[in-house]
């Protein structure tokens, strides 16, 4: 998904700034290869880490090499929040939010997700803590095996990211129906889907992540301040807003203050269910 706005952007970024514009998907947890890439470069080159910091955030309280983000600078953010939704298989007999809790509380539900310390954790931690539950992790690597391990009742729940749950224009929607969404508001494209923050009553209780830019701290403030403003310019072209709306994706440009702005959130939600996380 990190790469879905530099895709829709990356022509475009040629043509306004002259330069060639190559992608590089590279392995590692929550983009630490990429930041490492980012923060070894030699001085002087343009190269960008884009990944999202919430989950660099939560790979580092899980062992992960610690204060990469520290290492770089912010350049721009390139989405509207992204949130997660709890999810069953579409045969589940769990129908909606209230069956999920009633059952989570009869029983221990085995949900599937990508681990404690990655994306998809703070949400399990949000269950467990705001609804005094407890559940059985089964942790996998990747969106398919989520997948797979719902359809062959391996796990009674899951999370997926909301906007893979829509159809777009390469993929129909999985066959998963999502009992609860983790972001500030509803989905208006999935608008009887109710909210943890209204299921809960707790007016702070959503959360989101944003795919950012960072490079390395040598590269100069006005070159920062360019790249932000030659990407919110592309964003705003219709073309350009149609293709990201054909793949669900909120595309948004923001100034690097809002990735601190995230950044800073992140520290104090995974701050408030460390507890949780570390289980």
């Amino acid at each position: 998904m990190t790469n879905i706005p530099l895709m829709l952007m990356r022509d475009d970024i040629g043509r306004k700034t002259g330069a060639a514009v190559e992608i590089r998907s590279l392995g590692g947890k929550a983009g630490g290869t990429a930041l490492d890439y980012v923060i070894n470069s030699p001085p002087g080159g343009l190269v960008f880490a884009v990944l999202d910091p919430l989950s660099r955030q939560l790979a580092e309280i899980g062992g992960e090499r610690a204060d990469l983000l520290g290492a770089v600078q912010p350049v721009a953010k390139l989405s509207a929040g992204i949130s997660a939704a709890l999810i069953v298989p579409e045969a589940s007999p769990i129908r909606n939010i209230d069956d999920f809790l009633a059952q989570a509380r009869s029983r221990r539900l085995r949900l599937v997700h990508l681990g404690r310390t990655a994306a998809f954790g703070l949400e399990v931690a949000m269950l467990e803590k705001k609804f005094g539950l407890s559940f059985t992790d089964k942790v996998v690597g990747t969106r398919a095996q989520i997948l797979e391990a719902l359809a062959s009742g391996e796990a009674d729940a899951g999370f997926l990211t909301t906007i893979t749950l829509l159809p777009s224009a390469d993929a129909t929607p999985p066959p998963v129906r999502p009992l609860l969404t983790f972001g500030a508001q509803r989905n208006p494209k999935l608008p009887t889907v109710p909210t943890f923050k209204e299921r809960s009553g707790d007016p702070k209780g959503s959360i989101t992540s944003a795919i950012s830019v960072f490079a390395p701290r040598t590269l100069r403030k006005e070159a920062v301040t360019t790249i932000e403003a030659v990407m919110a310019e592309i964003a705003a072209e219709p073309a350009i807003r149609k293709a990201a709306a054909a793949d669900n994706f909120p595309l948004e440009v923001g100034p690097a203050s809002a990735v601190s702005a995230e950044i800073a959130r992140g520290a104090r939600l995974i701050k408030a269910h460390r507890e949780y996380l570390l289980r």
